[in-house]
C-alpha cells in the first residue's frame, strides 16, 4: 500500500490485474482515470480494457508478457487512444514475477503503469519558496510555467502585465541558476515538480494576490 501511495504522489496509475485481464487492485490515481471511462474502463466481468478498439489490443499485450517463458517480452508498452479527444494515456504493461502459474483468474499476473498527460503537474507553494528562496507570485508563476502554460497565458491568471511577468521570470532565473526557461521547468520538475497534489483549479494565493504589480 505505500507503493501505492508513492506511485499517487507522482500522478502514476497503477492497476494489478489477473492473467485474464481481470482487475484485482488499483491505486487512487488509476481509480480515477477508470472512472472517467476515457481510454480505459472495465468490462461488465471487470476486466479492464480500452474506451478505444486498439492494434495490438491491451488484452493481447497483457497475455503476452504474462505467458510463462516469454524472457525478453516481459514489458509492453502501448499508446491508449481517448474518446474525448485528449492526448494519449501512455500504458506499460509489466510481467509480475515468480507467482504460480496454476490458472487461478485471482493470482496477479501483470502490472499495468497508466501516465495520463493531461494531468496538471502542481506543487505546494511553500515548499517552492522554501527550496528557492521564491515569492508568492514567483511560486505561482512556476507552478503555471511547469503546467505548460505560455507566459502571455501566465499574465491572464495571474492578472499582472507582461513586463512584471518578465521580471518575475528573471528573478526566478537567477533564484534557481539557470538562463532559460526551459531548463527552469526541468529542474523544477525533478526536483519537487512530480511530488504533486491531486489537480484542482488553479487559484492564487491569497499572498500572491496582494503581491501583484
Amino acid at each position: 500500500m505505500a507503493g501505492f501511495e508513492a506511485l499517487d504522489l507522482v500522478n502514476i496509475g497503477l492497476l494489478v490485474t489477473g492473467a485474464a485481464g481481470q482487475l484485482l487492485l488499483a491505486n487512487r490515481t488509476a481509480e480515477q482515470i477508470l472512472k472517467t471511462r476515457d481510454g480505459l474502463e472495465l468490462t461488465p466481468t471487470g476486466a479492464v480494457r480500452t474506451s478505444v478498439k486498439s492494434t495490438p489490443s491491451l488484452g493481447t499485450l497483457m497475455e503476452a508478457v504474462a505467458k510463462p517463458g516469454n524472457g525478453a517480452a516481459r514489458d509492453s508498452v502501448l499508446a491508449v487512444r481517448r474518446p474525448s479527444g485528449k492526448r494519449p494515456l501512455t500504458a506499460v504493461v509489466r510481467a509480475v514475477e515468480g507467482m504460480p502459474t496454476n490458472g487461478d483468474p485471482m493470482v496477479p499476473a501483470t502490472l499495468l503503469f497508466i501516465l495520463d498527460p493531461e494531468i496538471a503537474v502542481e506543487t505546494v507553494e511553500a515548499e517552492l519558496r522554501q527550496l528557492y528562496g521564491f515569492t508568492a507570485m514567483e511560486a505561482c508563476l512556476a507552478n503555471l510555467l511547469m503546467e505548460g502554460k505560455a507566459l502571455d497565458e501566465c499574465c491572464n491568471l495571474l492578472g499582472i502585465r507582461r513586463s512584471t511577468a518578465r521580471t518575475h521570470l528573471q528573478h526566478l532565473f537567477e533564484k534557481a541558476g539557470v538562463q532559460r526557461q526551459s531548463e527552469l521547468v526541468s529542474l523544477l520538475l525533478k526536483s519537487i515538480g512530480l511530488v504533486g497534489a491531486v489537480s484542482k483549479p488553479f487559484k492564487p494565493s491569497a499572498a500572491a494576490q496582494r503581491s501583484r504589480v
